[in-house]
Order: C-alpha cells, then structure tokens, then sequence
C-alpha cells in the first residue's frame, strides 16, 4: 500500500517536472520572438538575428521563426542567408488554407531577396508563386513586371555582345598591331558594359517596391 503511494507521488512529480520544462520551453521561444520583433522595429537587425535564431532553436519546425530571421538579415543586406531562412520557412510551412497569405508573402520576400542577389530568373519564379496563393498583390504584379524587364534586357544584352563579335570589322595590317587592335576592342566592349550595367543597377535599385513584414 505504502509502495504504491510512493509510486504515485513520483508519477506525479514526474508530469509536473515536464509540465514545468514545456512550459518553460515555450515561454523561452515566445520571448526570443518578442525580443526580436522589439529589435527588429527599433532597427538593431543584429540584435533581431540572433533573437529570430535562438527562437528557431527553440522552435525548429515553426515557419515565423525562420521567416523572421530571414527578414533580418534581408534589412541588413544580407541576402545569401535570407534566401536561406526563406526557404526553411517555406519547407516548414503547412498547407492550411487559413495560413494562404502568410505563404504568399514568404515567396514574396523570398522574390525580393533573389532579386537584390541579382538571380533574376528564381526571383520571377518567387513572384509567380506569391501572385497564384495573392492574385490581388500589386507590390508582386509591379515587381514581376521589373524582374521580366529587366531579364529582357539583360538577354538582349547577351545577344547583342554577340552580335558584336561576329560582326566586328577585321583591322588592317598597317593600322595597329594585332595585340594592340584586340586590346582596344575589349577596352571598348568593357566600357559599354559598365554603361549597360550601371543602368540596370539603377533600375533594379529603384524601380522595386517594398518587402512584407507579419
């Protein structure tokens, strides 16, 4: 009789313990969250980095982790590891229907990062899928519009560099010397490239609009 109080009374203790630790474990990533949003708002985007992160530790598997980290690092220009943060939080998301345009705005922001990483090609891919969960998002429309733009341009641009080399005139033997005539050319060739490219990086700096926060 005796044994199986004591029994019962470790049992006891034993959920309570765990009671304590889930307890605990979820009021640690809640205030890693909040302290990372606090930062993110006041602009201190480190600071929200290593927030958002001890909050995915906390909490691997929850998408708003990993999509807030990934915001941070996008203010702070670092896109390689947004994309990063973006895609884990696109690989942990559900498919409830409640949860549609919060998974649009992860493909947006995720366009966005491609496109300030220069990877046109996957930012329009981003961008398709923001507008086929949010038809009705005319940040993603505009910012569609600018990435096939500009990856026209760029193409033509491809296309009339080689144009360029076939088409360039043979010099005569008696101008300048073979060396000195190739020299040139590509001196010629990286001038117009700088142009071409300036003016895309101008466009692209300007021309898309703004990232989604939750």
């Amino acid at each position: 009789m005796r044994e199986e109080t004591v029994r019962d009374k470790c049992r006891i203790c034993f959920l309570m313990l765990l009671s304590i630790v889930f307890i605990g474990w979820i009021g640690g990533w809640t205030r890693a969250l909040k302290s990372g949003n606090e930062a993110y708002t006041s602009g201190d985007y480190h600071t929200a980095q290593i927030a958002f992160r001890e909050a995915t530790l906390q909490k691997p598997d929850s998408p708003l982790t990993h999509y807030n980290l990934g915001t941070a690092f996008y203010r702070s220009g670092q896109f390689n590891k947004a994309i990063e943060a973006f895609r884990e939080s696109l690989s942990k998301h559900t498919e409830k229907a409640e949860a549609t345009l919060r998974l649009a705005h992860i493909y947006y922001n995720l366009g966005n990062a491609e496109f300030k990483n220069g990877d046109l090609g996957r930012a329009i891919d981003a961008y398709t899928h923001s507008l086929h969960l949010n038809p009705g998002d005319t940040d993603a429309q505009h910012n569609l519009a600018l990435a096939l733009q500009l990856a026209e341009q760029q193409a033509d641009l491809v296309q009339q560099q080689r144009a360029n080399q076939d088409t360039e005139p043979p010099m005569e033997p008696n101008d300048i010397g073979e060396a000195e005539a190739a020299q040139l050319l590509e001196h010629l060739r990286k001038n117009e490239n700088t142009r071409r490219q300036k003016l895309l990086q101008q466009q692209r700096k300007s021309g898309y609009r703004r990232s989604k926060d939750w």
